[in-house]
């Protein structure tokens, strides 16, 4: 696949300050009468530095279709977004998307919101919980690389397993993020071997178990860089708020809109098994598997990424389009 050329340095246009007192970094990029805006939401231990070249690429006029806005935002506890001091759990990700929603896109503009992993967490987190936004702001979803519940659970077992089986792990699930929390030294451990050299024995079964067996070495090596940049105990911290998400039943609100749900093959963090599941519970969802990828799929795919969008743009309702978009959406492919 052809990378896609980096766009300019991110600019940071605004701190959205949330009512426990985070800052939330947030950038902005193209026209700002652009027809349609789409936001980006990364992934734990990510920033919003990761989207930088599907934002260059849909922020710039292809032929038959006009460039769009990007915003982009670091995560409260990443980037440069500050941790806040109220008890960390998805539906705190949630409410600040919705802040980030309210005050850095165009009220009158077509939103898409597109998540990878913890990032569409946080978009299902806020479809459950204000689902009003859900056609009328937002028009368009992208769910990459997610889930709707269990967490991990291709980690330790495998797909097709008994009830019993799943409690188990839910009880392991819970004992090694309250682990972690509980002991900075096992975290810093875990911290150290993540971001240690990729040579080492120990790194490269764990990053195998984090991305699954497609990524390449590129890939795994920014992986590493990005958890340095993160403290190792604000890691635990957001591997045990990931654990208690569960959205299903709650996203009714998604199926208002088009949603397209893109997942790797060989994803062993959010598996196939749950992005099915995902697409079940959400009515008119498009599930796409992607063979050979793992978790790191918006990484290594970016034109998947980036035509994904295009679909959803051009899928929206002509009448919910401004005049330049809805005539120059191009036949479907």
């Amino acid at each position: 696949m052809t990378a896609l050329a980096l766009a300019e340095p991110r600019r940071l246009v605004r701190s959205v300050a949330t009512d426990d007192g985070a800052e939330i970094a947030v950038y902005a990029h193209g026209d700002p009468d652009a027809p349609a805006t789409v936001l980006f939401c990364h992934g734990w231990t990510m920033s919003a530095q990761d989207w930088r070249p599907h934002i260059d690429a849909l922020t710039r006029p292809r032929q038959g279709f006009p460039a769009v806005r990007a915003v982009s935002y670091d995560q409260r506890g990443h980037g440069r977004s500050t941790r806040g001091g109220a008890p960390l759990d998805m539906a705190l990700l949630g409410r600040d998307l919705a802040r980030v929603l309210a005050e850095a896109t165009r009220g009158d503009a077509p939103v898409v919101v597109v998540g990878h992993s913890m990032g569409g967490m946080a978009i299902q987190q806020l479809a459950a919980r204000q689902p009003a936004l859900f056609g009328a702001r937002v028009r368009g979803v992208g769910l990459i690389s997610t889930c709707l519940n269990e967490v991990a659970e291709g980690l330790t077992v495998p797909v097709a397993r008994p009830g019993a089986a799943v409690r188990h792990l839910t009880r392991a699930r819970e004992r090694i993020a309250d682990g972690l929390l509980r002991s900075p030294r096992s975290a810093r451990t875990v911290h150290r071997l993540l971001t240690g050299p990729l040579s080492h024995p120990n790194t490269a079964p764990l990053w195998r178990a984090v991305f699954g067996a497609g990524p390449h070495t590129d890939s795994v090596r920014e992986g590493a860089r990005a958890f340095r940049d993160i403290p190792a105990m604000a890691i635990a911290e957001f591997y045990a708020a990931l654990t208690t998400h569960d959205c299903a039943g709650r996203l009714g609100a998604l199926g208002r809109v088009t949603t397209r749900i893109l997942v790797g093959a060989l994803d062993c963090v959010t598996p196939p098994a749950q992005a099915r599941r995902l697409a079940d519970d959400i009515p008119g969802a498009v599930l796409q598997t992607v063979p050979g990828q793992g978790h790191d799929l918006p990484y290594e795919r970016p034109v998947l990424v980036v035509e994904t969008v295009h679909a959803l743009l051009r899928e929206m309702p002509r009448t919910l389009l401004s005049g330049d978009l809805a005539l120059s959406t191009p036949a479907a492919r």
